[in-house]
């Protein structure tokens, strides 16, 4: 059993690929798939959408590879592939025989569901994206090179105290250094709880401008999904994040925009009411 926020959930272990993933179903009808971000998080960040969204759809949270409750291999392989997280998250689909479904994907995994709608839109009923850092596009549009740089010298002191042993001040360091000073301690314990569990992963986090994600999809190939798309911010999220998601809603041909007042990132944490009713909105529609 796996506890996430005050209940417990049978989990599941499924290799349809070359690594193993952990997931979670509850609930029953069209497929919705939650892709979690990148870093120290994992499928329990949903702690506040499963309850909700079970009671209308097929709910499947699953862990990315190397993030708990999966093992984490010893030389991080593939987790900050852009592309081996999509083939996971396809590999996934097929294997539970979903067929085209609902996803949401967060952050990072917000890159990953694009990457997917891409290169298999034939899985692909609706995407819900939350604020996807797409780097290669933030470093070429203006303010990006810089607030790459910005980002680089936030995550480094955390990368230090994580080598270091230091898990919980790295998640600290690494949280507040993308999102502003204070905000791991006022996130809810179990959200802190979840990213110290995964704090080891920040280690893997690029930091070079020139590591910039070659496996981003790009404006062509956004320009091509047709699948009907909600597009998420907070008015209050970091620019780098506001600047990308702006580009890509000037890109994709079927997307509609939701900005939730006094949210920053991690606004499916913070402001989840209103964010989980915007999203069922959009999903009832689709």
């Amino acid at each position: 059993m796996l506890t996430i926020g005050d209940r417990q959930y049978k989990f599941h272990h499924i290799q349809p690929g070359n690594v193993p993933l952990a997931y979670i179903e509850h609930g029953h009808g069209a497929p919705v798939v939650f892709v979690h971000g990148s870093g120290p998080t994992d499928l329990r960040t949903w702690e506040r959408q499963i309850e909700p969204f079970a009671a209308h759809f097929r709910v499947i949270a699953y862990s990315r590879r190397c993030h708990y409750p999966n093992s984490a291999t010893g030389d991080l392989a593939g987790i900050t592939s852009t592309r081996s997280h999509a083939r996971d998250l396809s590999d996934l689909i097929v294997a539970l025989g979903l067929g085209r479904a609902h996803l949401i994907g967060f952050s990072f995994g917000a890159d990953i569901v694009l990457r997917l709608a891409a290169d298999r839109p034939d899985l692909v009923r609706t995407l819900t994206i939350t604020e996807p850092p797409l780097r290669s596009w933030l470093a070429t549009l203006p303010g990006g090179a810089e607030l790459l740089a910005q980002r680089a010298a936030a995550i480094l002191p955390a990368k230090r105290a994580v080598q270091n042993g230091d898990l919980e001040q790295g998640a600290r360091l690494f949280i507040d250094g993308l999102m502003g000073r204070g905000v791991f301690d006022g996130l809810p314990p179990s959200a802190r709880q979840r990213i110290v569990s995964n704090a080891h992963l920040i280690g893997a986090e690029p930091t070079e401008i020139d590591a910039v994600s070659a496996e981003d999809i790009t404006r062509d190939e956004a320009a091509t999904i047709q699948a009907p798309t909600l597009l998420l911010t907070g008015d209050a999220s970091p620019p780098m994040f506001l600047i990308v998601s702006r580009e890509l809603a000037r890109v994709l041909p079927n997307v509609e925009q939701a900005r939730i007042s006094g949210a920053a990132h991690l606004l499916h944490i913070t402001h989840a009411q209103v964010c989980n009713a915007i999203v069922l909105g959009f999903l009832c529609k689709g």
